[in-house]
């Protein structure tokens, strides 16, 4: 089982230990794309090797001009380079590969990078050529000569590199007690590790060395500390082992670089040169250990060439300003460079027998004379046109790698909608980073200068999401970054990327951060799944997002004891917050080192906004163990439900460990954080985690302003999740900025979007449950309710939403009987989480219900009153003999009645019908319903087959619109306009407040066509008929404005026995029922007139009746 801790030792550090305070990098203007011409074509070449190089122009991209050679101009590192020649067709320079300069701006001080030759990131250099609007720089040509007398000898250098492991190794099990995230200890890639009192050899040649030339020969090593004691490093030299001789003791502690500097003595080297280096720790640990770094050494070197092609030498500083040199067996068609300045070489042209340098008097120079030149690669020539970002209106800037844009463009395509939050987004390649604000490097250091251009781009108040992977457990990484977006160092930090910059305090972040850990394009759009749930509330309500759970580990009882106290007094900021929540503990029950498993799948799966964990823990589990998420034998199932989570536990946020493989039971699985994060429809919405060792009292110091910003805090509560961990980082670095505290805020990576407003709720939400929330109690327990003359009405409350103190609830109760309603009002203090509102009335078996209704004149703002309404049915035969009724909850099955009209008449299936027709769906049911428009909905397609697909009519229409007709029925109406002619299927769901549905939802076919013809029909029916008859009208045309019908009845001697009026609305067709049962048996003569609006006749019908009984 991989290791878990958690560093139980309380911390009350004052002193800085490495000075944390402190500025260690001059940030701003000038930035370092300001050499960068964007309207102009460049071509970026990568050189991995030291020396002159070529590009032939044939080898050029097509787009770049080779017409005026001139002008071509070579750049590296923001500074433009002397070109040797744009002759012969070709580009010919100097380069050098990268050594890793720009990695000291990660370092604390700067200057404790003490090894020159190694570059955390990346061993390639990055050149450009462009060509400009004036002539390129060029290398200077000396063709000095003098007649001073030759320099006997130069000063050759003998270097020994090592980097076969990292001095603050990550596999290690001899390591630092604790660990920044900035590079500290001068830390490097170093020799194999070599045990205390133990001769290691270092056998060496000094080839063409110059014996006895009065120069001195001079050793300059660096060696690493590789376990935590003090010690003292013997360094020997001789010809031979038998002949060292100690040279001194430099002493070192811990992991720290020791350089040490000696001379060798004539006697120390044989006649050809050959010596060795003896290198001993001597320590009284027993663990003891070191590792060399390197060794160079300078000695007088003599001018002979024979048998090398190239030969880099100095020469030393001299009161004149030229020297002269004599170079035999030299290549004839050698060059000779003045390399002292990389950038601007110096071709000295003469004799390689005989030639003279020119340079400035009291200064060395570095010389390289070689008949070496390196062709480019074409795969290591690639055209370029930097692309320029507009930041300035940007406030959401997503950085990602190549591989990941698709997904990244999906998600900021999704911030700058308005559900997503009307950003305006940009999506930056690292790649694009690398380039313009590392010179082509890559390395973290690109994100950190790209951050600080950023905030010079108009507001500074902006966002970064970074989208991608990346490694700094030291052993897995992968030279030149692939397909990373990197953090900084080991422990990783995000934090380190972008804090200090823009005028914020050093150790802060300057914006909001966060990291999606994404390794597909298709776990983005995962991710962001949830997001949009989480932002739309999906589910429904938001009262899981006010429950909160509380774990914690230990190892020993007094450990778990002291773990569970610390998360106790968090309780508090919770249930007495803004948020007025409930916290559920789960704490591990047995004091042993061993993990103990936890089942928290039905919490989780019923909704939490908030886990919070505190103990020991590893990259892949915690002692009390929740799981993966997906881990299908934990069934965690909590899709739109979706929780904050905080890790405090060693190296649960450690997402940077190159653990990449979502499948289970493999040695690279996705860290335990990272499966959360990442887990399609269940797990986090976001993740607080350190990425290394966990500390008591910085991590609880941590939590408790957390807790206070989330919970408490007016100026932060309801912010972003990222602002939210500024104002964290400013609060702790206020109180103390000792080392523990700002790792601790170095190493709490945020996983996830830092633009997430969690576990908040904008506006209270006072709920009733519309079947379980009220009770009827007798007068004492030992009476029964039909025995009492009073009862006590009892009403659970609960509050899904933020918590308002000194808000007073309306409460309106309804007592519904035979006789009519008696309504009461109470008012009752606003609360967090639940309540019960307790009144006393008279028993009177006359009540049928008892109804509930939350703020009945809505002067509260609630994010829903869907849930304010419940209704107590009694059965008053069921309730006398109880003391509490209903001893069970009454359930409403019952489904709600719907009736559909289109222009106030009941439709036949198939029939045809005039443009606009008016559709009303009526939804009455047996308990209270309030004007809810999830009740009712109305799907429409204009096709009777699979052609189409149904389109929901959404209440967002002016023509649509929902009325409550009582409380127990409502209406939706729509009145359609501009349906064209066509067939048309028409859908139907009804539900009431308890979900239960319409048995089937209505269903039925329809025809839309203009109406032709002008002309009225008539008829009724039945005939004979004995109580009524039903008269029904085709109206044609008249049917598009509507009006009335007046209908006679006559007897037999012409008397008006019977006489109506019906208003006719604006239908096609229409039907009315004239009452005939209280007319004698016989045969009537009856008569319809049809009248406009105005009142004038459009139609006559005549007809005969016969009545019988």
């Amino acid at each position: 089982m991989s290791r878990i801790g958690l560093r139980l030792v309380l911390f009350f550090l004052a002193v800085q230990i490495f000075g944390t305070a402190q500025v260690f990098a001059q940030w701003g203007a000038p930035y370092s794309n300001s050499w960068i011409s964007y309207d102009k074509n460049y071509v970026k070449i990568y050189v991995s090797q030291k020396g002159i190089h070529r590009i032939p122009f044939g080898s050029l991209p097509a787009d770049f001009s080779v017409k005026e050679p001139d002008k071509i101009q070579l750049w590296h590192r923001g500074k433009q380079v002397s070109i040797i020649s744009t002759a012969n067709s070709e580009v010919l320079f100097y380069a050098v590969p990268n050594d890793g300069a720009t990695d000291s701006l990660f370092y604390r001080p700067m200057s404790s990078r003490k090894n020159p030759y190694f570059s955390m990131y990346s061993d390639k250099s990055a050149y450009f050529l462009v060509n400009g609007d004036v002539a390129g720089s060029r290398a200077k040509i000396q063709t000095s000569k003098s007649e001073i007398q030759p320099l006997a000898s130069v000063v050759g250098t003998n270097l020994n590199v090592y980097q076969q492991e990292y001095s603050m190794s990550t596999e290690s099990p001899i390591r630092p007690g604790f660990y920044n995230s900035f590079f500290e200890f001068s830390a490097s890639k170093t020799g194999k590790t070599t045990l205390g009192n133990k001769l290691t050899l270092f056998p060496f040649t000094l080839t063409g060395r110059v014996p006895k030339s009065g120069a001195k020969t001079t050793v300059k090593l660096l060696f690493h500390g590789r376990s935590n004691n003090v010690r003292k490093l013997e360094v020997y030299v001789g010809k031979t082992e038998q002949t060292l001789r100690l040279t001194g003791s430099p002493a070192n502690a811990g992991f720290d670089a020791t350089e040490y500097s000696f001379d060798i003595g004539e006697d120390d080297v044989d006649s050809d040169g050959k010596a060795t280096l003896g290198l001993k720790s001597v320590a009284t640990d027993p663990l003891d250990r070191f590792s060399l770094d390197y060794f160079a050494i300078n000695y007088p070197r003599d001018l002979n060439m024979a048998g090398v092609k190239s030969f880099n030498f100095t020469i030393p500083a001299t009161a004149g300003a030229q020297a002269r040199l004599s170079l035999k067996n030299a290549p004839a068609d050698a060059k000779i460079l003045d390399i002292s300045n990389v950038d601007v070489p110096v071709v000295v042209q003469s004799a390689l027998t005989d030639f003279t340098l020119t340079r400035e008097s009291g200064r060395s120079s570095n010389l390289l004379v070689s008949n070496e030149v390196v062709t480019v690669a074409a795969a290591n020539i690639l055209s370029l046109k930097f692309k320029k970002y507009d930041l300035s209106p940007a406030n959401y800037v997503i950085v990602t790698s190549e591989n990941l844009l698709e997904g990244a463009q999906t998600y900021a395509n999704y911030r700058a909608s308005a559900a997503g939050g009307s950003y305006k987004p940009v999506v930056v390649n690292i790649k694009d980073i690398y380039d313009q604000f590392n010179y082509g490097e890559p390395s973290p250091v690109g994100i950190r200068r790209f951050t600080d251009y950023l905030l010079s781009q108009g507001s500074k108040d902006k966002y970064m999401l970074l989208i991608g992977k990346s490694i700094t457990h030291n052993e897995r990484m992968k030279r030149e970054l692939p397909d990373e977006v990197p953090t900084v160092g080991y422990p990783g930090s995000d934090v380190l990327l972008v804090e200090g910059l823009g005028g914020a305090a050093s150790n802060v972040p300057s914006l909001p951060l966060g990291r999606i850990p994404a390794v597909t394009n298709a776990t983005i759009n995962d991710y962001l799944q949830k997001v949009k749930e989480y932002e739309s509330n999906s589910f429904g309500d938001v009262a899981w997002r006010k429950k909160v759970l509380h774990l914690n580990g230990g190892k020993t009882a007094s450990e778990i004891s002291q773990l569970r106290d610390m998360l106790k007094d968090l309780v508090p900021y919770v249930t007495d917050g803004i948020i007025g929540g409930k916290v559920t503990p789960f704490s591990k029950q047995q004091g042993i080192g061993e993990v103990e498993k936890v089942n928290i799948t039905p919490e989780v799966n019923a909704g939490v906004g908030l886990i919070t964990y505190f103990g020991h823990g590893s990259v892949t589990v915690t002692d009390l163990d929740m799981g993966y998420a997906t881990d299908e034998v934990r069934a965690y199932a909590n899709n739109l439900r979706y929780p904050m989570m905080y890790f405090n536990g060693c190296g649960v946020g450690n997402i940077f460990s190159g653990r990449f493989n979502p499948a289970p039971n493999t040695n690279d699985r996705y860290s335990l954080s990272m499966d959360w994060l990442l887990a399609a429809k269940r797990g986090s919405i976001a993740i607080i985690a350190n990425s290394f060792e966990s500390f008591v009292s910085p991590s609880e110091k941590y939590l408790e302003r957390l807790y206070n910003s989330m919970f408490v805090a007016p100026a932060t509560f309801g912010q972003t999740i990222g602002k939210i961990q500024i104002a964290v980082a400013k609060d702790i670095l206020a109180e103390d900025k000792g080392t523990y505290a700002v790792a601790n805020i170095h190493q709490s990576i945020l996983q996830g979007d830092p633009a997430l407003r969690l576990v908040t709720v904008e506006n209270p939400d006072y709920a009733v449950d519309p079947q379980e929330s009220i009770s009827i109690y007798s007068e004492s327990a030992n009476k029964t309710i039909g025995n009492s003359a009073n009862l006590q009405l009892k009403v659970a409350m609960t509050n899904h939403g933020r918590y308002k103190k000194g808000e007073l609830v309306p409460v309106q109760i309804n007592y519904v009987g035979r006789d009519g309603t008696v309504t009461k009002t109470e008012s009752v203090p606003s609360f967090a989480f639940s309540d019960t509102l307790e009144v006393k009335f008279e028993t009177n078996k006359s009540i049928r219900s008892i109804q509930v209704v939350i703020d009945p004149q809505s002067t509260l703002i609630e994010i829903s009153r869907k849930n304010n309404i419940a209704e107590l049915p009694i059965d008053w035969d069921v309730a006398e003999g109880l003391t509490v009724y209903p001893s069970t909850a009454i359930k409403d099955i019952v489904p709600p009645v719907i009736h559909v009209t289109f222009n106030e008449r009941n439709l036949e299936n198939n029939e045809v019908i005039a443009p606009n027709p008016r559709i009303r769906v009526y939804l009455e049911d047996d308990r209270l319903v309030l004007r809810d428009t999830s009740l009712i909905e109305v799907l429409l397609r204009p096709c009777q087959d699979e052609s189409c697909k149904f389109v929901k009519v959404s209440y967002k229409l002016t023509n649509v619109s929902l009325d409550s007709i009582n409380t127990h029925s409502i209406q939706f109406n729509y009145l359609s306009a501009n349906l064209p002619a066509g067939k048309y299927e028409l859908l139907v769901n009804g539900k009431d407040v308890a979900g239960n549905t319409y048995s089937e939802p209505y269903h039925i076919f329809f025809e839309i066509q203009e109406v032709g013809s002008e002309s009225i029909e008539v008829t009724s029916s039945p005939n004979p008929t004995s109580s009524y008859l039903r008269m029904e009208a085709k109206l044609g045309t008249f049917g598009n404005s509507g009006g009335k019908a007046r209908n006679l009845i006559y007897d037999a001697r012409g008397n008006v026995v019977f006489e109506s009026k019906v208003t006719i609305p604006r239908t096609e067709r229409f039907e009315w029922y004239l009452p005939v049962s209280n007319l004698t048996p016989g045969i009537y003569i009856y008569k319809v007139f049809i009248e406009g609006q105005s009142s004038t006749a459009e139609f006559e019908k005549t007809g005969r009746v016969v009545i019988v009984r």
